[in-house]
Formats: C-alpha cells, sequence, structure tokens
C-alpha cells in the first residue's frame, strides 16, 4: 500500500529539514519503510537539496558588487514600497525558475565517472590494496583519523557510524587512484550487508547522485575537496540517511 495519498510533499520536506514533531517524523519513517516509492522520493528531494546547498552555499560568502551598494543606499534616500515590493516579487519568482530548472537539468542520467568504478571494484575486490588495516574495537579512534588523514594528505575524519548501528570492521588504502591515495572505510551492522565509503580527491565537478546498479545502491557526493562514494544493499531511504551522516562526520 502506498503513502502517497496521505503524505504531501510539504511534509516530506519539512521531514528531510527535521522541523517535524517527534509523532510526524516516526509515522512518516514508518511509510518510508512500507513503501519504496515514497522513500525514493525522498532520496531525490535530499539530493536537489544537496544541490542546490552545493550551487547557492557558497553565494552568502560573496560580498555585494558595489552597483548593488550604491542601488541600496539610494533607495534608502528615496524609498518606494510599492516599486520595492514588485521588484522583489520579480527577483523572487525569478530565481525560482532558476532553481526549478536546476533541478530538473540535474536529474540526467548518470555519466560514467572513475571514482564510482573504483569505488565498486575496490568493495568486490577486484583491485589490489596498498594496505589493509583490522579494526577490532567499535570505538572511534584518533589514530583512524590520523590514518585516513594521512593517506589523504587533508584533514578528514573517520565518521562515527554508530547512531545508525554500524560499526567501522577495516580500512583498506590504495595507491592507484587518479589523484592520488584513497581509502577504503569498511562498516558492519548486525543482520545487515557491508557498508562501504570510498575517499578520494575529486576528479569531476561537485555532484550528488544516487542510483541502483544490481542490487547494489551506490551514493556519490563529491566536491571541490574530496570525493566520497558509498555503496550498500539497502533502501534509497537508508542510504540517504548513512550518506548524510558519513559526510558530516568526514568534517566533524
Amino acid at each position: 500500500m502506498s503513502d502517497r495519498g496521505t503524505i504531501d510533499a510539504l511534509a516530506l520536506h519539512a521531514y528531510i529539514d527535521g522541523e517535524l514533531p517527534d509523532a510526524d517524523r516516526a509515522m512518516i519513517e514508518d511509510a518510508l519503510r512500507r513503501d519504496p516509492s515514497l522513500a525514493e522520493q525522498v532520496a531525490q528531494y535530499s539530493a536537489d537539496k544537496a544541490r542546490l546547498s552545493e550551487v547557492y552555499g557558497r553565494l552568502r560568502e560573496e560580498p555585494l558588487p558595489a552597483k548593488w551598494l550604491e542601488l541600496i543606499a539610494g533607495g534608502s534616500r528615496k524609498p518606494r514600497p510599492s516599486f520595492q515590493a514588485r521588484a522583489l516579487a520579480a527577483i523572487a519568482a525569478a530565481l525560482l525558475v532558476v532553481i526549478v530548472g536546476l533541478a530538473l537539468n540535474q536529474r540526467s542520467p548518470l555519466r560514467p565517472d572513475s571514482i564510482i568504478e573504483e569505488a565498486i571494484a575496490a568493495r568486490s575486490e577486484t583491485i589490489p590494496a596498498h594496505q589493509t588495516i583490522s579494526v577490532t574495537t567499535t570505538a572511534h579512534t584518533s589514530t583512524q583519523d590520523r590514518i585516513v588523514a594521512s593517506a589523504l594528505a587533508m584533514r578528514v575524519k573517520v565518521p562515527d557510524l554508530s547512531r545508525l548501528g554500524y560499526a567501522l570492521a577495516g580500512m583498506r588504502i590504495y595507491d592507484g587512484a587518479q589523484r592520488g591515495k584513497s581509502v577504503e572505510l569498511l562498516y558492519h551492522k548486525a543482520n545487515a550487508p557491508l557498508f562501504a565509503l570510498y575517499l578520494r580527491r575529486p576528479s569531476g565537478p561537485a555532484r550528488f547522485d544516487q542510483f541502483k546498479k544490481g542490487r547494489l545502491r551506490v551514493c556519490i557526493w563529491q566536491d571541490e575537496v574530496l570525493g566520497t562514494v558509498m555503496t550498500g544493499e539497502m533502501s534509497a531511504a537508508e542510504m540517504q540517511r548513512l550518506a548524510s551522516l558519513a559526510y558530516t562526520g568526514l568534517e566533524s
């Protein structure tokens, strides 16, 4: 049975943004477990939000152009409430068209990418690892962080996924990646297939995509500094939760 008739898009966006009361959030999570198509919709909304944040987030750090500042100063001396209201409405409408267009354009079919091929090959052990490290403790340690940071030559931490029941079981370091060394982090959860997180410096543009390759669900989350590919046999909703926790955990 589908829950699409009882849960609207507004509620799903509020769920993604963490703005729902506990009871409503629990209801939606129960619906996601029972309705794969609804879970796919939530994953797509989350992907769109991540893409827009990546594209427009950096604009908040840029200074306003001098011409804009002059117009703002001139407007404060000669206020025109009716004109300003119409102008703001026009700007908002134009931005909405741009944002919706961007979201639709970025839903184009996934292009082949070497980092995805590397991640799947590493997971299936068809490429040899330069170094394999077993993790015997479930606790996160600074030693694990140092190993990964040293291999990738950047400030990065090993994500703690214990909140979702996953524990780090091993690490593999590879020398043959396109942009220097790469690291694969392997996580286990009781009665669940392996979850793998593949990390290296990016060789392409910023992107966020999620798709299936056979039984394997693949999620790529890449910015200007780090490329990450997550793989596991799971639903779109569970992958979205793991991807968010893993990606933020790399910098925590």
